[in-house]
């Protein structure tokens, strides 16, 4: 028996990365799952692709392959309609909405607050924090009428801590910690259970991510002319008590999975950290 057997979990940013690797998570543990990706290989300013419809359609056969139902959804979080299109498709599709894992976000260029444009601070406003509560809103009222639910948030250990030149994206996971807080406190009385996941950097092996990609290189060495991957990995070990470069995919949807279960079913309102020791030093 799985921890989520007979449990529907729709999961944003499904195509690829973190959002594939919590789908099959959760699709071994027993959950039919609901795959939302925008499939924007190129937004301008992003150094690394985006997930495609290739690659969500090979997410959903992976899930597939576990034995669960899947479904695809093309849709854009940063759109409240096509979120609560999203959300009515699922329901109609999988029956009903159990879990929702919010894991779409996006990185863009690095740069100083003053060197940010307003453009670019939009898009990442946008995606990673009015997409969580587009796709939050789009779900509540049927997990209200059902009285249970699950919602889990990705954060970051940049939500955390101030790091500099990602201004942009660190306001942006504060931020949904203060919304997931929220959610708890609102909607605890309808058995909804809300909680974030902070990782630390993700190894993502030889594939494009937020974290490779030569642009993530010159953040962590800025004093090295053309860093190589290597040399970022290097520097990465030293931010870590457990003396990694970062964190696997796995590591972050155990931890999903952990807050999704029945182990959890008193947890609402908190960050877990998946950081590998990053944060040992934080204030308590």
């Amino acid at each position: 028996m799985g921890k989520l057997d007979g449990t529907v979990a729709l999961i944003t940013g499904g195509a690829k990365g973190s959002g594939r690797s919590h789908a099959i998570t959760l699709a071994r543990e027993g959950a039919d799952i609901a795959l939302v990706d925008n499939c924007v290989a190129d937004v301008p300013g992003q150094n690394y692709p985006g997930g495609s419809e290739e690659e969500l359609q090979h997410t959903r056969k992976l899930v597939t392959d576990a034995g669960r139902r899947c479904i695809t959804i093309v849709a854009d979080v940063r759109s409240a309609d096509e979120m609560v299109d999203a959300a009515q498709r699922s329901i109609d599709e999988l029956g009903k909405i159990d879990h929702l894992v919010s894991s779409a976000g996006i990185i863009l260029q690095f740069g100083k607050l003053a060197d940010i444009s307003p453009e670019q601070w939009r898009t990442v406003i946008d995606t990673n924090l009015t997409g969580v509560y587009n796709v939050c809103r789009a779900v509540l009222p049927h997990m209200v009428e059902r009285r249970t639910g699950n919602i889990v948030i990705t954060s970051s250990t940049a939500g955390r801590a101030a790091y500099p030149n990602i201004s942009d994206y660190g306001a942006s996971k504060w931020a949904v910690i203060g919304l997931m807080k929220t959610l708890a406190v609102e909607y605890g009385e309808y058995g909804i259970r809300a909680n974030c996941v902070a990782p630390t950097n993700i190894n993502s092996g030889d594939l494009p991510s937020m974290n490779n990609n030569p642009e993530a290189y010159k953040l962590f060495c800025p004093d090295i002319e053309n860093p190589t991957r290597e040399q970022m990995i290097e520097r990465m070990k030293f931010m870590h008590t457990l003396d990694v470069p970062g964190v696997d995919w796995q590591d972050v949807s155990n931890a999903y999975l952990y807050l999704l279960s029945n182990d959890a079913r008193m947890v609402t309102g908190e960050v877990l950290h998946v950081s590998a020791g990053l944060t040992a030093n934080n204030i308590a």
